[in-house]
């Protein structure tokens, strides 16, 4: 019998796993910690209240988010075992840009208050579910629809409330982001089926998100 405590079905050793570092290596993890960066950095932003500065971040966190797939599927020579490193990756990327940083926005703007926590732990809890379910069911296989709403599509979308602050008052639009917080964790949640988007679809939100992060870039600096 092998002595060594790692041996496959014929008692030869196992390759020893790769180094957690070495996935650095790889540009469409580093995509996905610059995407996770962008969203530490709109949780910042808007603990110090400043909600212009993370909008443009959760652009930034929602951009890097949809290229780091495109990107890995374009890396030549990437294993499966690099690839289920990058899903995994990306799962929890996406746990912190939606499920935490969309909170703590809120929170901001209700200025810490209890009564918007209801509404960060709700944002937090559909998204862990969004990301569970996807990590177990993945795409629907004939219709390549996902279940729910997909997190990315809820970042650009809260974004667009954020435009809100201004045109409407303080507290009324505290009340429209909370709602609109709510209805994005429904959706999360719901059996609602969104197709996968591609080809000009795929650019034109991006382009969209883009021009998101300018609007509230104009507000940063007016």
């Amino acid at each position: 019998m092998s002595e060594s405590p790692v041996a496959d079905a014929r008692g030869d050793a196992a390759a020893p796993p790769p180094t957690i570092v070495s996935h650095l290596a790889d540009a469409a993890n580093l995509l996905t910690l610059t995407g996770l960066a962008a969203s530490i950095l709109a949780i910042t932003m808007a603990v110090r209240g400043a909600h212009a500065g993370a909008a443009i971040s959760l652009v930034g966190a929602f951009v890097f988010d949809v290229v780091d797939g495109p990107v890995a599927k374009r890396t030549p020579g990437r294993t499966d075992e690099q690839g289920a490193f990058g899903a995994n990756l990306d799962s929890l990327a996406d746990m912190v840009s939606a499920g935490a940083a969309l909170g703590v926005v809120i929170l901001s703007y209700g200025h810490f208050r209890v009564a918007y926590v209801v509404v960060a732990v709700l944002l937090a809890a559909a998204t862990a579910m969004r990301l569970s379910y996807f990590n177990v069911h993945g795409l629907e296989a004939a219709s390549g629809t996902y279940t729910g709403l997909p997190t990315d599509l809820a970042i650009i979308t809260f974004v667009a409330l954020m435009l809100l602050d201004g045109p409407l008052g303080p507290a009324a639009f505290r009340v429209a982001l909370s709602a609109g917080g709510v209805a994005l964790a429904g959706l999360m949640v719901s059996p609602l089926r969104i197709p996968k988007l591609t080809g000009r679809w795929y650019v034109a939100v991006i382009i969209f998100a883009l021009a998101l992060a300018t609007a509230h870039a104009v507000r940063l600096i007016a």
